[in-house]
C-alpha cells in the first residue's frame, strides 16, 4: 500500500517547522519560549533552504527596552508639562506678589521723601542763638520805625511857638532859633513873631526832613510802591479818621515784640496806633520782616471801626466811609455857597 505522503493526490506532509515560522512572522517568538540563539539557528536554516531571511521581530528584551523608553519618555513629558504648569502658576503668584511689594515700596519711598524733606527743613532752620538774634533784630527795627512815625505825629498840625524862647541870648550867645534865622540879633531883645515862626518851621523841617531817608533802608522796593501803601511815608496820613490839620501829638505808634517765625523763616510784626487819653486803638499796621535781608515787606494798614463806621484792611487806609464823609462835606460846602449867594446879591 502506498504512503499517502508519497501519493500524488494525497495531502502534503505536515511541515514540523511551519508553526515556528508562523510564530516568528507574527512576532510571537517570545511567547513560544524559544531563546534568541535557537531563533538565529532557524533563520540560518531558512537561508540555506532558500526561503530567505525572515523579517526580524522584536525580541522580548527589545520589547521591554522599547516599552521602558516609551514609558520614560512619557514620564519625562509629563514631568516637563507639570513643571511648566508649576512655573506658570509660580509666575502668576510672583507677579501678584511683586505688585503688592511694589505698592508697599512706593509707600516707603513717599515716607522717605517726607522724612528727607523734614530733615532738609530742619537743616534750613536757624539755631536757637541765631533765631533769637533775628527776633531781636526785627523788634529793634520795628521800635525804630515806631519812633520815627511818632516824630511825624509830634510835628503835625499848625505851627506853634509856645515852647520857643521869648528873647534873644544877647551878643555872642546862641539858642535853638539861631540856625534858622538869617539876620541874627546882636542885642538882647524879644524875638519878633515872624522870627519865632521861622524858627518853628525850621525846627519842624529839621526833625522830619530826613526821616524818609532813615526809613527807606528798612523796607523792600514793594513796600515803597507808591501805587499801594507807601511804608516810607507818614503812616497817619493814610488814616481817614485823623485830621492832618490838627495836632496828633496825643497819638502814639507802638511796636509789638516779634516772637513767631513763619514757614519761610519770615517774622511778622505789628504796630498799633492808640489815642493816649482814651487808650483807643485807631489803626494797626502789619508787616513781614525777612531776617536774611533785614527788610520789611508785605505791609498792610488797617483802621479800627468807630461808631457808625467799618474798618478796612486793604493796604491803602481808604474806605467807603471816608469817601462818603468827603461827599457829605462837599455837599455841605455847596449848600453854604448857595446860602451865600443872596447875601452877595444884597
Amino acid at each position: 500500500m502506498a504512503d499517502e505522503s508519497d501519493s500524488p493526490g494525497g495531502p502534503p506532509a505536515p511541515d514540523p517547522d511551519q508553526g515556528n515560522r508562523l510564530a516568528r512572522r507574527l512576532g510571537l517568538v517570545s511567547s513560544l519560549g524559544q531563546p534568541e540563539e535557537q531563533q538565529q539557528q532557524q533563520e540560518q536554516q531558512q537561508e540555506q533552504q532558500g526561503e530567505g531571511p525572515a523579517p526580524r521581530r522584536p525580541t522580548a528584551g527589545r520589547l521591554r527596552v522599547l516599552l521602558i523608553r516609551i514609558g520614560y519618555g512619557t514620564a519625562t513629558g509629563l514631568v516637563a508639562l507639570g513643571a511648566l504648569v508649576l512655573f506658570a502658576m509660580a509666575g502668576s503668584i510672583s507677579a501678584h506678589h511683586q505688585a503688592g511689594l511694589a505698592e508697599q515700596a512706593q509707600d516707603g519711598f513717599e515716607a522717605q521723601d517726607r522724612i528727607t524733606a523734614a530733615e532738609q527743613g530742619l537743616e534750613d532752620m536757624p539755631s536757637q542763638a541765631e533765631a533769637q538774634r533775628w527776633l531781636t533784630r526785627a523788634t529793634t527795627v520795628g521800635a525804630d520805625l515806631a519812633e520815627a512815625q511818632n516824630t511825624y505825629l509830634d510835628h503835625t498840625g499848625p505851627i506853634t511857638t509856645d515852647d520857643l524862647p521869648e528873647q534873644t541870648p544877647g551878643p555872642g550867645g546862641r539858642d535853638e532859633c539861631h540856625p534858622y534865622l538869617d539876620d541874627l540879633p546882636t542885642t538882647t531883645r524879644d524875638y519878633t513873631e515872624e522870627e519865632l515862626t521861622t524858627c518853628a518851621e525850621g525846627l519842624r523841617q529839621s526833625a522830619i526832613g530826613g526821616l524818609d531817608r532813615t526809613l527807606t533802608p528798612h523796607f523792600s522796593a514793594g513796600a515803597r510802591d507808591s501805587d499801594g501803601f507807601n511804608a516810607v511815608s507818614q503812616w497817619h496820613a493814610a488814616i481817614p479818621a485823623l485830621d492832618d490839620d490838627a495836632s496828633l501829638a496825643g497819638y502814639t505808634w507802638t511796636a509789638h515784640e516779634a516772637q513767631v517765625f513763619e514757614q519761610d523763616l519770615a517774622i511778622r510784626m505789628v504796630w498799633t496806633l492808640t489815642e493816649d487819653e482814651t487808650g483807643r486803638t485807631v489803626a494797626w499796621l502789619g508787616g513781614r520782616f525777612d531776617p536774611l535781608v533785614n527788610k520789611f515787606d508785605d505791609m498792610v494798614l488797617g483802621t479800627a471801626a468807630t461808631a457808625g463806621e467799618e474798618g478796612t484792611e486793604d493796604g491803602t487806609g481808604e474806605d467807603s466811609t471816608a469817601d462818603e464823609a468827603d461827599g457829605d462835606t462837599a455837599a455841605g460846602d455847596g449848600a453854604d455857597d448857595q446860602g451865600d449867594e443872596p447875601e452877595d446879591g444884597e
